[in-house]
């Protein structure tokens, strides 16, 4: 049994979240709707949820304030955002690796949604909540949370030298010397980053961000050294691109 608490503002948003949690899964009890972040924080102080369905845009305070209201101890529970966060925003989520639920809510984005909390796989996201903040904050330095062994390492984009694809995992090297072999592909990299100023698919194996090129290198094909001497392959066909991004710097 999983007990539950819905934090949105809009009436007939919340009674469809809980009519549709009543039918994918008796085991979820929804103890209390709450329309607003005070009002949301006094009762799961007093019901002591499992999870928390929280909507991002409420009155007054946003849902990411929640746990500005918990110290760490209190904070024992899980939580769902669900929103209308227009395309960016959205992607502020998906660099953090936080899970949401887009509205309109679909039913089997949502069943998947509550068999994560039973997964292993399932990550706390307290833990991870402050590098959301800062990236729906600030438009310009953002943070990536990459899935590691160990749990989660919370990156800044700008610290990030170069992805390299490995099977269908990533090799991701930061500036600092530290390395990270994450399970994702380098596709998923490429789409997360997409528009973000300075960083080049520059070889079908290699993303790589422009700042830490010290040269381009012409043998029989080319290459590119970075200021930690590590050599990279460029594929000839995207040479002109890379160089256009390099004179505008």
């Amino acid at each position: 049994m999983y007990k539950a608490i819905i934090i949105e503002d809009e009436y007939h948003a919340a009674k469809l979240l809980e009519s549709m949690l009543n039918d994918i899964e008796p085991l979820v009890q929804v103890a209390d709707k709450c329309v607003d972040l005070p009002s949301g924080v006094r009762s799961i102080r007093m019901h002591k949820p499992d999870v928390v369905f929280l909507d991002i845009e409420l009155p007054v305070y946003s849902g990411i304030q929640l746990l500005e209201f918990f110290d760490p101890k209190e904070i024992d529970f899980e939580i769902i955002f669900t929103t209308a966060f227009n395309e960016y925003a959205l992607k502020a989520f998906e660099m953090c690796a936080i899970d949401y639920l887009m509205k309109p809510l679909q039913e089997h984005k949502l069943r998947a949604a509550i068999e994560k909390l039973s997964s292993a796989a399932h990550h706390t996201t307290k833990a991870l909540l402050p590098a959301l903040k800062h990236n729906l904050l600030n438009s310009a330095q953002k943070k990536m949370v990459l899935p590691v062994a160990s749990g989660f390492e919370i990156v800044d984009v700008e610290d990030i030298c170069f992805f390299k694809a490995e099977g269908s995992y990533t090799h991701i090297s930061i500036k600092d010397g530290t390395h990270h072999l994450v399970s994702k592909n380098l596709k998923h990299f490429e789409q997360l980053l997409e528009g973000t100023k300075n960083f080049l698919r520059v070889h079908r194996s290699v993303m790589v961000n422009v700042l830490f090129i010290k040269k381009i290198v012409r043998n029989v094909g080319y290459t590119m050294l970075l200021n930690d001497k590590t050599e990279l392959p460029v594929a000839e066909e995207r040479v002109r691109d890379l160089l256009a991004i390099l004179q505008e710097l």
